[in-house]
């Protein structure tokens, strides 16, 4: 009845959002029963919240909760009830109080699970951690089913091939949320998403996508398509009929700042022939969109949180290939494709009185980065197994290419503090009023359910001060969640 488990999302200081979904088989609507309880068991005397909701096939029998009235800065655990089953038993927290104490929040931060290339150990590893929330910045599913040419699926896709359709999308869904990893990480914390490109498909912007063919039927079916399933799949507290952007208060220490760089605003990238690299400096190129940068300059101005997170799908630091001048940029689907929309973003936060304690958290490139920015740094995550850029980029046939590549992009980035395109893994971010570190864990295999990792760095970023500084340890575990 359940099988994909149970989750919540966008914790506010009374509230989260809960998630499951029946399945039942019929086409019928089904009655869900959902509780919200101090402990694992919902005894009657701990049980603060409960109510009665509906399964139906318009929301692929996905159930979704909007729980208000809780206690901020609390555990709380929770679960779902049918005449014929119950759910597995999540555990969430609710986020701190505005006027409540600068206490330090732990976020994990991950993006690109590609179900064929292998296990999701980063998010049982994750799972296994102690956080307040985890940041997911994209690629929670890919719509396509290729894996790397030099070697085959470790698990395959079904349906195979693209996706297209609703039918197909929702299919998609059904089949990661099986994965018992991913089913962890979600029973365990709660999690603040954004799509990227393949939630859609392969390099998706406002007016269609690069993967996308005639053969697929129009793009706008497809969007919309896509979109309904991933709001039927992905709890978010929306901000708009087809929006993922939005502010997420971290009590007075931090505002987690989501935005969306691929459907709402984003033009063609620069990529093609009708489209080339020459115009990426172009002022008039949008990556976000005016009504985004509208409701963004309103929540940057007005937040009076210690540290400001942003939450983003592509790598907003530079990555010239060479260094000349401006430099010439390595990827045109990330900020170094609108370096226009790149220097509005600073010059807005300087403007709001951000000059500094901003920390961006990105993936998608799939590899892990440190970066100074202007107005503070940047943590790019690796992928969880989708092929690295070592992989997808780089010449097989060459040996220790890799080590070249990374030698040469820090010798040409002089704002690049960290650089690893070989490994998969995931991010802490550990904020106190001091500081911020970024510490990247980079696990052992993705050929089989292993939860082996280990350390790849740590870096920080004091309050008040710009650049970052390579931490000698990772951050000290907390239990205050337990």
């Amino acid at each position: 009845m359940f099988r994909h488990g149970v989750a919540s999302a966008d914790p506010i200081p009374d509230g989260v959002l809960l998630w499951t979904r029946c399945t039942t088989g019929g086409p019928g609507p089904v009655p869900v029963d959902w509780w919200v309880s101090r402990a694992p068991e919902p005894t009657a005397g701990e049980v603060v919240a409960r109510g009665t909701t509906e399964a139906s096939s318009a929301d692929d029998f996905t159930v979704h909760v909007d729980v208000r009235g809780l206690e901020p800065a609390t555990t709380y655990w929770y679960g779902f009830n049918t005449d014929e089953a119950s759910s597995p038993v999540g555990r969430t927290r609710t986020a701190p109080a505005a006027d409540g104490p600068l206490t330090a929040v732990r976020l994990g931060l991950t993006s690109c699970a590609y179900w064929s290339c292998g296990f999701f150990n980063a998010y049982a590893n994750l799972a296994a951690r102690d956080l307040d929330v985890v940041v997911h910045v994209g690629d929670y599913i890919y719509e396509n089913d290729m894996v790397s040419q030099r070697r085959e699926a470790v698990r395959a896709h079904r349906p195979s091939g693209p996706v297209v359709d609703l039918a197909g999308y929702r299919a998609r869904y059904a089949q990661y949320r099986t994965d018992p990893d991913l089913q962890a990480l979600h029973a365990r914390h709660p999690v603040v998403a954004v799509w990227d490109d393949h939630e859609f498909a392969g390099g998706a912007w406002r007016g269609g996508a690069t993967a996308h063919r005639l053969r697929h039927g129009s793009w706008e079916a497809r969007r919309d398509a896509a979109m309904q399933a991933y709001f039927e799949w992905i709890p978010v507290r929306r901000t708009g009929p087809e929006s993922v952007c939005r502010t997420v208060a971290l009590g007075p220490l931090a505002d987690l700042v989501m935005l969306d760089t691929r459907e709402v605003g984003r033009d063609r990238p620069a990529t093609d022939a009708r489209h080339p690299v020459w115009r990426v400096g172009r002022t008039d190129r949008a990556l976000l969109g005016e009504a985004q940068w509208r409701w963004l300059e309103t929540d940057v101005s007005t937040s009076s949180a210690r540290w400001l997170l942003i939450g983003n799908q592509v790598m907003m630091a530079p990555v010239r290939f060479l260094n000349l001048g401006d430099g010439i940029g390595l990827n045109a689907g990330q900020w170094d494709g609108y370096p226009a929309e790149r220097d509005r973003l600073y010059g807005l936060l300087r403007r709001t009185g951000w000059a500094s304690n901003v920390a961006v958290l990105s993936g998608d490139i799939h590899s892990s980065w440190a970066a100074d920015l202007p107005v503070g740094a940047e943590f790019v995550s690796p992928s969880v197994t989708t092929d690295t850029f070592t992989k997808t980029v780089l010449p097989a046939a060459v040996p220790g290419a890799s080590a070249l590549a990374r030698r040469w992009f820090l010798s040409q980035n002089r704002h690049l503090r960290m650089a690893d395109l070989d490994h998969h893994g995931y991010v802490t971010v550990d904020v106190t009023e001091e500081r911020i570190q970024g510490d990247w864990w980079h696990v052992d295999t993705i050929a089989r359910r292993e939860a082996g990792e280990r350390w790849a760095g740590g870096w920080t970023l004091h309050d008040g001060q710009l650049g970052l500084h390579r931490a000698a340890a990772p951050a000290p575990l907390r239990h205050s969640l337990h």
